[in-house]
């Protein structure tokens, strides 16, 4: 294993696809994967993975499922668990040498049954200790020297005199727990998608807001601005390393026009020592603000990104080494604008040093929920000690669009996996042109695909997953969001879908094949198009290919069909549509039930 060889997991989170992993080579420009890996039987997120030595690779899933396997170059290969644990919840993971220790619950057991469970992975020989007495955050599990563990908790409670935090020791050989409280108050907890406290195992810190902190500053200008301090916490002393302002928030950089009365008003009440829980949303809605926290890899540089387009960096003692940083992007106008539209979400998924000492940093960004977030990148200057009287002024720096292109070499392209799916790189899933180089590539494989089904008999299935790779982890879409997206953007994409259709049309072996979940194959190309007149011959030809398994029957003839018949009833079209169908597909009387009252896709 080289240091440029990196795992990358995915999984399509819709229709039951199998989680896969791929190695891919960054020692180029272009990254590369060397092989694919289709994790067999999981269905559940992947919550730990990792080189064994350099020649083997192993991953876990958040039901327990253990999977170890020799790296070989150039494969595309299902891999079967080892173990099946029959975890629920997952807690937390840490891997010691070859040893590999889990705070879970199996499943089965009291909710608040989570025990240690201890695995040898040369052996697996599975340990399993009692039942811990304690509650802790999942996702801040840290190793000692000395053997044992140091969690972090927090109370639940949302009153002011509950909300608490600090860590919890844990010795696995005599089940001895020690507290150890932290000082400041922790943030109120309520539903968010947002993270307050933001964990590195590696280093075995932890930064989070001191949320009894708030204060209200008059701003030079005279306006009343508010700010909070960030905790260091070391997992490894057990205390808080440092405490410190990092930034002060006017209103409206907090919360929307609209909000920022009642905001006022709540963090002012906060400010004058009103803890009431009627003001937690507003005093939530100020810490996460701050959306991101990233260690590098020293542990020696913390940057901060911030809602409204604001980086800064500082070191690991807490000084600041850097300027504010407005991020910028150039708007249609032509004019600069901020990165942020409206408070997004900003993360930063990497950050590397170019060139010699001292080295300039370059991030890289998203901007926006996971979801549709776009990638970008910024080039700053060297870090190094920044005079408190720069400090507060910000420096505006312009950011670029950016992706990360992957390869997949010809041998692994023209191979499905063994459920059936294909995964199609995308530089970037949010930009039309990206979508369009990916189909048309897709359109240049399906002959391979086409002669890999006639080979292989045995083999049923035909899915799409398409995969844009980045630092902070591969985002992929399904058929189902990629093919209407690609339809809705222009006519050259209409246009790539119909060729795709065309194709498998003229498959021999079409008529066996099906797609994900037991859906047709490109049946969400298939609705992609019902809209349009020109494209029912293509469509047409379609049904009279593919076969009529149930499934096949219960989707088209209870959605693509009735659709079909109402936006073009009337028309010459249809009429000349339906009598190019064979039965049943040309019965109207002729129905298949859903299989549930809840069941929206068939």
């Amino acid at each position: 294993m080289l240091n440029t060889q990196n795992l990358h997991t995915h999984r399509l989170f819709y229709g039951g696809g199998f989680n896969q992993v791929q190695v891919h080579d960054n020692s180029q420009l272009a990254t590369e994967v060397l092989s694919q890996f289709e994790l067999t039987g999981s269905e559940h997120d992947v919550v730990w993975r990792s080189w064994l030595g350099d020649d083997r690779i192993v991953a876990l899933d958040e039901r327990g499922n253990l999977y170890i396997w020799p790296f070989q170059s150039g494969v595309k290969v299902a891999v079967a668990p080892l173990l099946k644990l029959g975890l629920m919840p997952f807690k937390d993971v840490s891997l010691q040498g070859s040893t590999l220790w889990l705070m879970a619950r199996r499943q089965g057991e009291r909710f608040s049954e989570v025990r240690l469970f201890r695995i040898d992975l040369d052996s697996l020989q599975v340990t399993e200790y009692p039942p811990c007495e304690f509650d802790f955050v999942g996702g801040s599990m840290v190793a000692l020297e000395s053997g044992d563990f140091v969690f972090y908790q927090h109370s639940g409670k949302p009153g002011y005199k509950f909300r608490t935090h600090g860590l919890v020791r844990y010795a696995p050989q005599s089940g001895q727990t020690t507290p150890v409280s932290l000082t400041g108050k922790p943030a109120p907890e309520t539903i968010s998608v947002r993270e307050t406290f933001f964990f590195h195992q590696r280093h075995g810190l932890a930064l989070t807001a001191n949320a009894e902190s708030l204060r209200a500053v008059q701003s030079a200008d005279g306006q009343t601005a508010y700010q909070f301090e960030l905790q260091l916490i070391d997992f490894h002393r057990q205390q808080v390393r440092w405490s410190r302002p990092v930034r002060t928030l006017l209103p409206n950089q907090i919360a929307d026009e609209y909000d920022c009365d009642e905001l006022v008003e709540a963090l002012d009440a906060i400010a004058g020592g009103d803890h009431s829980a009627s003001h937690n949303d507003a005093l939530q809605s100020f810490i996460e603000c701050l959306t991101c926290v990233y260690l590098s890899d020293d542990g020696e540089q913390i940057w901060l990104a911030w809602q409204d387009g604001y980086v800064q960096c500082l070191s690991s003692q807490g000084e600041l080494l850097s300027p504010l940083y407005q991020l910028q992007r150039v708007a249609p106008n032509g004019e600069r604008a901020s990165l942020s539209h409206w408070h997004d979400q900003l993360t930063i998924l990497d950050v590397k040093n170019e060139g010699q000492e001292p080295a300039n940093s370059i991030l890289t960004l998203a901007i926006g929920d996971p979801e549709w977030a776009t990638l970008w990148q910024v080039v700053l200057p060297t870090a190094a000690p920044v005079p408190l009287c720069e400090a507060a002024e910000s420096k505006p720096v312009l950011c670029q669009r950016t992706h990360f292109d992957l390869q997949l070499p010809a041998p692994l392209m023209g191979t499905p996996m063994t459920s059936g799916q294909v995964d199609i790189p995308c530089g970037d899933l949010e930009e039309q042109g990206d979508r369009l180089a990916s189909l048309e590539r897709l359109n240049a494989l399906m002959p391979a695909w086409q002669t890999y089904f006639e080979r292989n008999i045995q083999a049923g299935h035909l899915f799409f997953a398409f995969v844009a790779t980045q630092p902070g982890g591969d985002k992929v879409q399904s058929e189902k969001h990629f093919f209407p997206a690609v339809a809705a953007g222009s006519d050259e994409g209409r246009e790539l879908l119909a060729e795709l259709i065309e194709q498998f049309t003229r498959w021999p072996c079409a008529s066996r094949l099906m797609g994900q979940a037991g859906a047709p194959v490109l049946a969400d190309a298939v609705l992609s198009l019902i809209d349009r007149v020109e494209y029912l011959p293509v469509l047409a030809r379609y049904f009279c290919a593919i076969g009529q398994q149930e499934s096949a029957l219960r989707y088209h003839l209870n959605r693509t069909l009735p659709a079909i018949r109402e936006i073009h009833a009337g028309t010459s079209e249809l009429t000349a549509f339906n009598q190019q169908l064979p039965p049943p597909w040309n019965n109207l009387d002729h129905t298949v039930v859903s299989t549930c009252d809840y069941d929206d896709e068939y």
